[in-house]
């Protein structure tokens, strides 16, 4: 008998634990999972894991999960109609789609597998248009839709490049209308690629599948955080993107008293109406450098000095396409190259490295955007330029108020400067000398660890 009860306690259990969907969710849901991966050129053998992995995720939020794999262009039109055609009323939509995807004439298309690459004239005609997904959605009955696009992202049309991304090439997915009641995640920000990864997975499906079943979060919280631990992960090289137009807070596994249901508002049991968010409100996501440890922020440091060292002027224009699209390590690696000189010539014999054609004017550009931006390193940088009257008037007081700054974080260099800034300025007030630059009296920096 004692075996007996354990045998069904243990079923219990399993059963249990098959599926984390919180009973605050009580709304239907309905996923459809696209993977596009066995592509004649450019295959991408990761579209049909980070597929599996996301259907699996699906069902253990209780999802009805349909899934289908390496699809031509008509069946995959006919599996969207079947599925937003069978969506009941009030439901949750979600769709998701990894593989080859493009821009072409300011609209977004997903790469069947049968797609033959003649021209751009006749993208519309062979590929699947991302609007037409976005209307069928519309035009269905459910409450809440969900699109997914971990894509190629690249104009196959345009010249082949040296990365290998999920996409033929450079251009990534332009942002999209999105319709009432709809939030549309990317895997990467508008004009931007979407690597297809080194692992098993690509790192934003497997972010994703990660964060989606940690309980209590709203949606727009999973995919800031999404963004963030990608952005880490890939250091700002890639950086995803959502848009929403949802008009209620929306959870996959509802606080405790919160009560998700089709078609009504959500029901606060215990929280009351002061414990609400605004509706609509999306939560500002934290910057993704700021837990970084003393070792991460000395190789991240490292790293971009190495990209500049390293770098050549034939690089140049996918550096500045990444800066211009958010990147604040891309910002500042562009920044330090333009300072030192973007050509380099490498003498014989001896191997040293000279650098020419500097701009300072534009290192000046992007090392500010990217230090007003919050990012420490390029606050140390742009303190050091002012300390030192590189490029700039030197001004103690401007050098000191960035390096300041970028001692909110676990950053030896950014430490170091201001103990040595500091112990400058009051000597120098000390002995009343008057410096170049304007100098403040101050109070002396208090450590971290005593704020």
């Amino acid at each position: 008998m004692p075996a007996l009860i354990r045998l069904i306690f243990l079923v219990l259990l399993l059963s249990c634990g098959a599926s984390v969907s919180a009973a605050g969710n009580q709304a239907v849901k309905h996923a459809l999972v696209l993977a596009n991966g066995g592509y004649s050129r450019d295959a991408l053998p990761n579209a049909l894991r980070d597929g599996k992995l996301m259907a699996q995720t699906l069902r253990q939020l209780g999802f009805a999960v349909t899934e289908r794999t390496d699809l031509p262009r008509e069946e995959m039109m006919a599996v969207v109609a079947r599925f937003t055609d069978g969506l009941p009323e009030g439901a949750t939509a979600l769709v998701y789609y990894a593989g080859h995807g493009m821009q072409v004439g300011g609209g977004n298309y997903l790469t069947p597998i049968d797609m033959q690459l003649t021209g751009e004239a006749s993208v519309p005609l062979k590929a699947y248009p991302v609007r037409h997904l976005l209307e069928r959605l519309a035009l269905a009955r459910s409450a809440v839709n969900i699109l997914i696009l971990d894509a190629c992202r690249n104009n196959p049309f345009l010249p082949a490049g040296a990365v290998r991304y999920r996409s033929f090439n450079a251009l990534g997915l332009a942002r999209e209308h999105t319709p009432r009641g709809t939030l549309i995640a990317y895997s990467a920000s508008p004009g931007q690629q979407a690597p297809e990864g080194q692992g098993k997975n690509s790192v934003y499906s497997e972010t994703l599948a990660r964060t989606l079943l940690e309980p209590q979060l709203e949606i727009r919280d999973i995919f800031n955080k999404v963004g963030s631990l990608v952005r880490r992960q890939s250091l700002d090289d890639q950086i995803p993107w959502y848009e929403s137009s949802l008009t209620d807070d929306y959870y996959f596994q509802p606080p405790d008293g919160v009560t998700v249901a089709a078609g009504k508002p959500l029901q606060f049991a215990r929280l009351g109406r002061e414990g609400r968010k605004v509706r609509g409100e999306t939560p500002p996501s934290l910057n993704w450098f700021n837990d970084l440890s003393v070792q991460e922020w000395d190789m991240l440091d490292w790293e971009i000095q190495q990209r500049v060292e390293r770098l050549t002027a034939d690089e140049l224009p996918a550096l500045e396409h990444k800066a211009e699209g958010g990147s604040l390590v891309h910002q500042t690696t562009l920044a330090l190259a333009y300072r030192e000189g973007v050509e380099k010539a490498i003498e014989p014999g001896s191997g040293k490295v000279t650098r020419y054609n500097a701009n300072n004017s534009k290192a000046l550009k992007w090392l500010a955007q990217a230090a007003e931006a919050g990012f420490p390193i390029a606050q140390v940088e742009l303190g050091e330029m002012y300390f030192a009257g590189h490029g700039v008037d030197r001004n103690l007081d401007t050098a000191r108020r960035w390096i300041e700054q970028a001692n909110h974080v676990r950053y030896t260099r950014a430490r170091l400067d201001l103990l040595q800034l500091d112990t400058l300025l009051s000597a120098m007030e000390a002995a009343r000398d008057p410096y170049l630059g304007g100098v403040s009296k101050r109070a002396a920096a208090v450590p971290e660890e005593r704020r």
